[in-house]
């Protein structure tokens, strides 16, 4: 009993200063004015002004997007991956490790070099005539879901590679055998064990994605507002900061996740019954 106590209190005690005290202050802060008083006018500031559901619309709207596209390459790689030699195979999982880790500001700059406006693939586009290319930009809202989309399919990778690697070929071939054929295979046998960690893995994308700013940020200014970009300007520290507006932005986030995670556990939980 006494090494539990020890095992779990330095955990416990990390997890009260890094997670539980700065979230109830977010929230008793979400209600209080400049002047420190109880109020309700930071939600109806948020939910009342387009500004704000602007920023909240789009948050949802680019996660969404950016979490199905990566969702969809990682299933297909994560599958692609578990197909090669297993000396590949780990080659592959410590370059995509990396890959996770390479966002925000170096990843912008790295897109900036090979899709800006005097990038290599505009100078291509103009030399070879493509105009799709050329056309193209960085700095709009399907750059944006391009620069997310290269750190979700590393990390989403990551996370569905091992229950894919679980799946043996001998399941297939039994299921021949017993006259399935691939489509019913993948339907009966396949999904059901994968749908859970799609589920999870897609709850992390959007998470990943809800929370994203150095790299908006650095592609597109306040250009184009998210949640994070409106937080980030409430609490610069200038004449316009106010910070309850940002932890009552940063509570209707939390919320959403919140949300996202319970609705998730329940549809697994469901499908494991």
């Amino acid at each position: 009993m006494g090494s539990k106590v020890k095992l779990f209190f330095p955990f416990s005690l990390v997890m009260l200063i890094g997670l539980i005290l700065p979230v109830i202050v977010m929230v008793i802060a979400g209600f209080q004015g400049m002047d420190g008083g109880f109020t309700l006018s930071n939600y109806t500031t948020i939910f009342t002004q387009n500004y704000y559901r602007m920023a909240i619309f789009n948050s949802l709207w680019i996660s969404l997007i950016a979490g199905i596209i990566g969702l969809v390459i990682s299933i297909l790689g994560a599958w692609a991956i578990t197909r090669l030699a297993e000396r590949t195979q780990n080659i592959l999982i410590i370059l995509f490790n990396l890959a996770a880790s390479f966002a925000g500001i170096p990843l912008a700059f790295s897109l900036i070099i090979v899709f800006g406006n005097a990038g290599i693939a505009k100078a291509l586009a103009h030399a070879l005539h493509i105009g799709f290319l050329g056309n193209f930009s960085i700095y709009s809202l399907q750059g944006l879901i391009l620069a997310y989309t290269f750190f979700e399919v590393p990390l989403g990778i990551l996370f569905l590679y091992a229950p894919m690697k679980e799946i043996k070929k001998e399941w297939f071939e039994a299921a021949v055998v017993l006259g399935a054929n691939r489509s019913f295979f993948i339907k009966t046998i396949i999904l059901p064990i994968l749908l859970p960690n799609i589920i999870e893995t897609f709850i992390i994308l959007f998470a990943n994605a809800m929370g994203t700013y150095e790299t908006m940020y650095a592609l597109t200014g306040n250009n184009f507002i998210s949640i994070p970009i409106v937080i980030g300007s409430l609490i610069d520290g200038s004449l316009n900061a106010n910070v309850p507006l940002a932890c009552a932005l940063a509570t209707i986030f939390a919320a959403v996740m919140a949300i996202l995670v319970l609705v998730g556990n329940r549809i697994i939980n469901r499908k494991r019954k």
